[in-house]
């Protein structure tokens, strides 16, 4: 009934580039593609731990997402709530970067999230979201 601030979930996410472009699929939208095992192996892999949405905390996401426009009405900007919902929810992950030829842990910041390729970002919450609904099947349970 109630979400601790130490609650969160892992959300993982495959991705590879191609050209200047990323590819990227969430676990779920990955087992259930077209592709065959060996496409499948040419997907790089990070883990991405998310903390749970609690009430206030989905308030709040909200709030900061309302904008005033020049003649005072309040409008929610959908793109600013997916950005903070990435950047008030991500805890931690796996992603590397070469440095100097080295694998290097990517921080976790508001710098490196807007560095993201918006089909990563959008695979993230995909699977932020699916994870956060309960599906048909545990309902029956």
């Amino acid at each position: 009934m109630f979400i601790e601030e130490s609650d969160v979930s892992d959300i993982i996410v495959y991705y590879k580039k191609v050209g200047k472009h990323y590819l990227a699929y969430n676990e779920k939208e990955l087992a259930e593609s077209d592709l065959d095992e060996e496409a499948k192996k040419k997907y790089k892999k990070v883990t991405i731990k998310m903390r749970q949405l609690t009430w206030g905390a989905y308030n709040d996401l909200q709030e900061a997402s309302v904008e005033i426009d020049g003649e005072g009405n309040r409008r929610f900007n959908f793109t600013r709530y997916k950005e903070l919902k990435l950047i008030r929810l991500i805890v931690d992950w796996d992603a590397t970067t070469l440095k100097d030829g080295e694998p290097t842990k990517v921080k976790v910041s508001k710098n490196a999230l807007r560095s993201l390729s918006p089909e990563i970002a959008e695979a993230i919450l995909s699977a932020y979201d699916e994870m956060s609904y309960v599906t048909e099947e545990e309902e029956g349970n």
